[in-house]
């Protein structure tokens, strides 16, 4: 507990002196910290991580810098509307369900509190990043993170099951799928535009493949498969659709001549067993953990959604899902799964902006990159709590906010170029 106060102390004032100090162990703990189960909630442990302590130092410092330079706490972009409006449905769908007795308060702030604060690392993200050093600087990060945990992965082949991130006890090989297909997406953007750190970039991508492989997450491989289209469509390059073939050739000959267990993985989901009640749907075979999950997603839209259609149940008030669509629809309701659409869309559209816009070659293929990774965690989203997970929905509000300020930032380095000659 002393060692705990200590640091801090330190880390506080180290992140009030230069706050992207902070920013950078955030980005170190998104994937290599520790997890500490406190509790359950309506079938989700309740859990806390390094970063979750290190995220709130951070705000706060922030909070305390913003109010003495009295600069102002949210700065405007595409987001902030439909990013407020979420929240609110949110905190009243489960403030509802805690007067109702269907969430316990403490349980329902907390994970509440969660997700909120991916978004309030979006707008400290926002509000403090103004230069080219900075992304590079965070992108260097990022990808030093994924080698440490592709180092962890490709050594843990064999050795484990399934592979997942780094001290995560049990292990969640989903989580970790889905943040390895981000990115690979972002490098595989910087790949194609970036040609000044091509090699060592293509050498990164590589390594990393293993690791995402024997993730053995399906919704992973389903959401590589929409990243490839996405990649096909943004590039407008008839080059570019051989290559993603090629791709798709080098997964499909690995799983069919790699280890029994990837074959036996992806022939699972479509192989019906005997004491299974559902097993297929329309003319596709479902293997038994498929067939569970539409199971639940069929009790929640026809049992309990009926009772409370336009707002849902609140956060936790309907126990875990295993798909970012139906827990949303469950617990905020429909406005609340239209809201939280609106916000995709405006994600996305905020990202083809910038994507036309810059024309830097690094900022380019970030944005081509993350574009194509949201597209993959759209499709990951099928099967996965994509935006709710913070392993991968902390690198996604992180990079969102980068991707909307590369605009401004390339505007600004372009008039000191200006002022320079």
């Amino acid at each position: 507990m002393a060692a705990m106060v200590i640091f801090s102390v330190i880390f506080v004032a180290v992140t009030f002196i230069d706050i992207n100090i902070g920013l950078i162990a955030i980005l170190l703990s998104m994937l290599l910290s520790p997890e500490l189960e406190v509790g359950t909630a309506a079938g989700r442990a309740v859990v806390i991580r390094a970063e979750d302590l290190l995220l709130i130092i951070v705000s706060f410092t922030w909070l305390a810098k913003m109010a003495i330079k009295k600069a102002p706490l949210i700065k405007g972009s595409p987001l902030n509307i439909p990013i407020g409006l979420y929240v609110a449905v949110m905190c009243f769908s489960t403030a509802r369900g805690m007067l109702s007795g269907n969430i316990l308060p403490l349980k329902g702030m907390f994970y509440v509190f969660k997700i909120v604060e991916y978004f309030v690392l979006y707008f400290i993200v926002l509000n403090q990043i103004t230069s080219e050093k900075q992304v590079k600087l965070f992108l260097g990060v990022l990808i030093f993170t994924s080698l440490v945990v592709g180092i962890y992965g490709n050594t843990h082949i064999g050795r484990l099951p399934r592979i997942s991130a780094p001290f995560e006890g049990t292990g969640e090989p989903n989580t970790l799928g889905g943040y390895m297909l981000f990115i690979l997406s972002i490098l595989g953007g910087m790949i194609y535009y970036f040609r000044e750190k091509r090699g060592q970039l293509f050498l990164v991508f590589v390594f990393l493949i293993p690791t995402f492989i024997f993730t053995l997450s399906r919704a992973s491989y389903l959401g590589m498969l929409a990243s490839l289209a996405a990649f096909v469509i943004l590039s407008k390059d008839k080059r570019v659709l051989n290559w993603a073939l090629c791709v798709a050739l080098v997964f499909i000959v690995v799983f069919s001549l790699g280890p029994p267990v990837l074959k036996e993985r992806i022939i699972g989901a479509f192989t019906p067993e005997a004491q299974q009640t559902l097993k297929k749907v329309g003319p596709v075979s479902l293997g038994p953990s498929p067939a569970a999950r539409i199971e639940s997603w069929h009790i929640r839209l026809t049992q309990r959604l009926p009772a409370k259609p336009l707002f849902g149940f609140g956060v936790t008030g309907t126990g875990f899902l295993d798909s970012q669509y139906i827990i949303t629809l469950s617990e905020t309701g429909v406005i609340g799964l239209v809201l939280f659409l609106w916000l995709m869309w405006r994600v996305w559209r905020a990202a083809l902006n910038t994507f036309k816009k810059v024309k830097d070659p690094l900022f380019k293929g970030l944005t081509m990159g993350y574009m194509v990774g949201f597209a993959g965690l759209l499709t990951h989203a099928i099967g996965a709590n994509s935006f709710i997970i913070i392993r991968i929905a902390e690198p996604f509000w992180f990079f969102t906010a980068i991707i909307v300020k590369l605009v401004d930032i390339e505007r600004g380095k372009a008039s000191m170029e200006e002022v320079a000659t």
